[in-house]
């Protein structure tokens, strides 16, 4: 028994384990190199439904069947009926010479990769983990130093002239992480390969012979990994395990979704060791996870729960760099598409619509963030490197694309800013005192777009039209001035702004107030634009009284969160708070009938009324603007106890127009709730609705139903909740502290805090109507539970029950 470099190790022999025929038959082909696993996927597309690696379906199935191994070998279906089958492509392998075992008597068993670059801090307790591991094999220690200025590369001779089993690749010039580990995987001569970089360290000395006894045991299993310990060097004190939690038996759909084996806990079965080549492409991130998914495409994924390194965490780390996920984005972006890219053509494509959407994710990021900086070189080049999804993101992104699509600046710039013109209405009357403020304001707004500044002074006596036009005069490009020949009112002055718009979103400033961030327009076109069913959101406002000088935040906006707002919500009270706040798509506008410019009064709260009858509005809660509080305003002047009497009265009016049940009035929601394809198995899990109640009707105050109860699943891990609402599915968190419900459904009460999260909780907008499919996730399988259906009543004084 030998360590790595040819020392005693002592009590590691282990006996060699008897294998079933089809094990037997899985290291023959495996070894060989041979099967085409893509083409096997592609070819039994019903591989998919299975867990199974292509080869272990092969090996178990497929052989049986008569299916083929890769294009050109051909072999009948199993027609014997005593048991006596042999695999045709197993038995094939075996007749040929030297192909059975594959391996040298002089290669070492396994081979340890590292590649390091400027880690002269870190590399000497690295090399010393890895060297004093204690095997009954030899394994070799190939490390890569990718041109190091720091003394890495001189560490590093130093050690291989002292370990007969350390190999030194030291680089003249610098390749980069990807040709680095590409070159060093060509030279790993081991049947297993683990990995550890040059700022990692492994803390067991038995580490690698637990996971090569793990492999060498069980043929089918082609990754092993086990948790680490994440240490932060610039927090001294500060350390977590990865993963907090894993499988016992993770699965490559586990893999596909999250990459949950850190680099320094792997061992890989070596796939690339004969026949099929190691191909790295230079320009993907991360390269862990690619490798981890290819092994784990052709065998199963081991886990040992010890923890048997450390991973550290510093500023020069790879990534620990980046202080947002954006910036990491902008930095390995177009990396990180292309791995996904790399991706969609394996696994019998099964996975490759997900991957596409990852892809277009990241696009939409760099996408946004090029837009917000006016970037049009770098948004030109990401859609020119990335063609292939570049319109689809794009039009995700809600923009239209032409046929011609191309990432030439100047081309760009003028299509972005066709399709992203803002025009920004100001209204104003006797507001000398103000109006320099509120259009400065509006002409400092930044971003990628193109800006159409509409004044309707509504024929000041006070100096505000000098003021105007001196600013048009200064800014033609972007001011128009609508001419007045008289007094048209504040709702018909706006009614002839709205004809000239010629954007496609359409702002309000009004010309007493003004708004607080230069990135205003920037953020709620942006919500527009993502959500095409959206025609209006407004920002939280921030009320300012010059009488007093104060400036305090508008409080019932204040207890909403970002997102969608219902027509009841908006009924019950004017919560959009002024003009100045919303913003439009200019289309919804245009619907607005003529009789709203015949009202007296009501403005803003009628008019976004109007457009969420038809359409969807939103909340930003973000204080963009600031409303002045004037004593003489038409609407701020007023009195509260005035105020309340006439949103009174215009709720009356407005029953008229919308009709009732809108949220004009008090009214009452029912619901009929059945059960899903039959009741939910208790194999799967036991679930209870306990929030709304079955044919029972409850007082709505807000415009918003409440959903609660407790779902626990039968292999007590981790549920979700899975909504289905107007074609659009949300995913709800199951994590409400509820022990009663672990005391009642298992006779026991739990004993961790996270044993005791079963419960959820969650609201809907309610308008009208409103049905909801729920499903329950649970270790990725997704079973129908309930339908919910919401239906109204308004509430009479005179109802009884």
């Amino acid at each position: 028994m030998q360590d790595g470099s040819g020392a005693a190790a002592v009590g590691l022999v282990k006996s060699t384990p008897a294998f079933e025929q089809w094990q037997q038959d899985f290291s023959t082909i495996y070894r060989s190199g041979l099967f085409d696993h893509i083409w096997y996927a592609m070819r039994y597309p019903d591989v998919g439904l299975t867990d199974l690696s292509p080869l272990e379906h092969y090996v178990k199935y497929g052989a049986r069947l008569g299916r083929r191994p890769r294009s050109d070998f051909f072999a009948g279906p199993d027609e014997s009926f005593d048991g006596t089958f042999l695999n045709p492509f197993a038995a094939w392998i075996r007749s040929r010479p030297g192909i059975e075992d594959g391996l040298e008597p002089t290669r070492p068993v396994a081979s340890v990769l590292c590649i390091t670059y400027n880690q002269a801090k870190f590399i000497r307790e690295t090399l010393d983990s890895i060297l004093s591991q204690i095997t009954n094999f030899p394994f070799e220690l190939v490390v890569g130093d990718d041109c190091s200025s720091d003394g890495t590369a001189d560490i590093i001779a130093e050690y291989a002239a002292q370990h007969t089993n350390l190999v030194a690749v030291l680089r003249t010039e610098n390749l980069g992480v990807n040709k680095n580990f590409a070159d060093l995987a060509e030279r790993c001569r081991g049947e297993y390969v683990a990995i550890c970089e040059g700022d990692d360290y492994w803390t067991d000395t038995s580490k690698l012979q637990r996971q090569v006894d793990f492999l060498r045991e069980r043929p089918e299993f082609t990754v092993c990994f086990h948790p680490v310990r994440v240490v932060y060097e610039e927090m001294p004190g500060v350390e977590e395990l990865y993963p907090k939690h894993s499988s016992s038996q993770p699965s490559l759909s586990d893999l596909v979704a999250h990459n949950f084996i850190q680099t320094n806990s792997v061992i890989y079965r070596w796939r690339y060791r004969s026949e099929e080549a190691f191909q790295l492409d230079d320009s993907i991130a991360p390269v862990d996870w690619y490798v981890h998914l290819m092994h784990a495409e052709v065998g199963r994924i081991g886990f040992l729960p010890q923890v048997m390194a450390v991973y550290r965490k510093h500023m020069a780390g790879m990534w620990a760099t980046y202080e947002t996920e954006l910036a990491r984005h902008k930095k390995l972006g177009h990396a990180e598409i292309e791995f996904f890219r790399q991706l969609r053509g394996h696994f019998g494509g099964r996975y490759s619509v997900g991957y596409e959407a990852s892809q277009k994710t990241i696009f939409r990021r760099l996408a946004e963030a090029y837009l917000d900086e006016e970037d049009v070189p770098s948004l030109g080049h990401l859609i020119d490197t990335h063609s292939d999804i570049a319109r689809s993101a794009l039009s995700d992104m809600g923009l239209d694309a032409p046929e011609d699509l191309t990432g030439d600046p100047s081309i760009l710039r003028s299509w972005l800013e066709e399709q992203l013109t803002v025009s920004v209405i100001v209204t104003a009357y006797n507001h000398a005192g103000y109006i320099r403020r509120c259009l400065d304001t509006v002409l400092a707004q930044r971003g990628l777009f193109r800006l159409q500044v509409i004044i309707g002074d509504d024929k000041s006596t006070d100096g505000s039209a000098e003021i105007v036009e001196a600013y048009r005069a200064r800014d033609p490009e972007r001011i128009t001035v609508r001419p007045r020949e008289r007094n048209l009112g504040m709702l018909r002055n706006m009614q002839d702004c709205i004809d000239a718009c010629t954007g496609r979103f359409i702002a309000f400033c009004e010309a007493d107030d003004y708004w607080l961030s230069d990135r205003k327009i920037a953020m709620q076109m942006r919500m527009l634009r993502t959500d095409r069913a959206l025609d209006m959101c407004f920002n939280w406002v921030l009320l300012h009284y010059p009488a007093t000088g104060s400036f305090v935040p508008h409080d019932e906006q204040g207890r909403y969160p970002t997102g969608t707002i219902s027509f009841p919500v908006l009924a019950n009270a004017p919560l959009s708070a002024n003009f100045s706040a919303c913003f439009y798509r200019a289309e919804a506008l245009r619907r607005i009938p003529e009789a709203f410019y015949e009202t007296t009064s009501a403005a803003d709260w009628l008019m976004n009324l109007y457009v969420a009858d038809k359409g969807r509005i939103a909340f930003l809660r973000e204080l963009l603007s600031v409303y002045t509080i004037q004593g003489k305003g038409q609407w701020s002047g007023l009195p509260e106890d005035i105020k309340n009497a006439r949103v009174a009265q215009y709720q009356k009016q407005f029953a008229k127009i919308f009709g009732e049940g809108r949220g004009f009035e008090k009214y009452e929601v029912g619901c009929t709730i059945a059960e899903l394809d039959g009741e939910l198995p208790d194999s799967f899990a036991r679930a209870n609705l306990e929030t709304p109640q079955d044919r029972v009707w409850a007082e709505i105050q807000d415009g918003q139903v409440l959903l609660s109860g407790w779902v626990v699943s039968a292999s007590r891990a981790k549920a979700t909740l899975i909504a289905e609402v107007d074609g659009e599915v949300q995913r709800i968190p199951v994590d409400v502290h509820r022990p009663d419900v672990i005391a009642a459904v298992l006779g026991d009460m739990p004993t961790t805090m996270e044993e005791a999260r079963c419960g959820f909780r969650f609201t809907l907008p309610y308008a009208l109507h409103l049905e909801v499919l729920l499903s329950i996730e649970v270790e990725h399988e997704v079973v129908p539970w309930l339908s919910i259906i919401f239906t109204h009543r308004v509430k009479r004084t005179d109802r009884q029950g």
